[in-house]
């Protein structure tokens, strides 16, 4: 997974200025077909934080005397069984945060079949509080490694308070070229067939 640890190597930079903090992953968030069929697109499911106030608790006493906000870092990696290979888009990803959590940086990420990696970050508003994101991504067949579709969410968070952030969305598939060329096509023909009926009739007419 030394791949992997680079990227959140990398996504961390994104937060600069900001303290470091050592990365948490989750495996429990997924996309998942709407209903519909397949144009309907895919949905985001289990994404999102919610400590509970025991646990803040227990981590304040554990870190008795620290700053009031300490840094987190969360690697989210999608579970894509079910949906179709092929290229989505998002447009207006929101995450929101809890009060007292705050976002320095959230990106969407993904690696396409040649192995190149995309990345389309996420704008917050002034307080950090929210996130907002538009993008495409890739869904492979397989993948080599633990995921090949990620959120990565950093920024600062509040001792012994319960704190977290969610969101939810549907990204639609983004048809391949081939699928435009073939619609053309096909657009192209209804065209055809409709002014070869048109002087069929007029020829009549006459």
């Amino acid at each position: 997974m030394q791949i992997k640890s680079i990227l959140a190597a990398a996504a961390l930079a994104l937060a600069a200025g900001a303290p470091q903090a050592s990365v948490t992953v989750f495996n429990s968030a997924f996309l998942a077909p709407l209903p519909g069929g397949p144009s309907a697109g895919i949905g985001l499911n289990g994404f999102g934080r919610n400590t509970s106030l025991a646990v803040a608790l227990t981590d304040a006493g554990s870190l008795n005397g620290a700053p009031a906000l300490v840094p987190y870092f969360d690697t989210w990696n999608l579970g894509t069984a079910g949906v179709t290979p092929g290229i989505y888009s998002f447009s207006n990803l929101l995450v929101e945060a809890a009060p007292g959590t705050v976002f320095t940086g959230v990106t969407f990420n993904s690696i396409d079949d040649t192995g190149a990696r995309s990345t389309f970050l996420f704008s917050l508003n002034a307080g950090g509080t929210t996130a907002l994101g538009s993008g495409s991504f890739t869904v492979r067949a397989s993948c080599p490694i633990a995921s090949c579709v990620w959120i990565d969410v950093i920024g600062l968070r509040p001792l012994g308070t319960p704190w977290g952030y969610g969101g939810t969305g549907t990204a639609l598939p983004i048809p391949e070229p081939g699928t435009w060329v073939l619609f053309g096509l096909g657009l192209a023909g209804l065209a055809a067939a409709t002014r070869r009926q048109r002087q069929a009739a007029q020829t009549a007419a006459a």
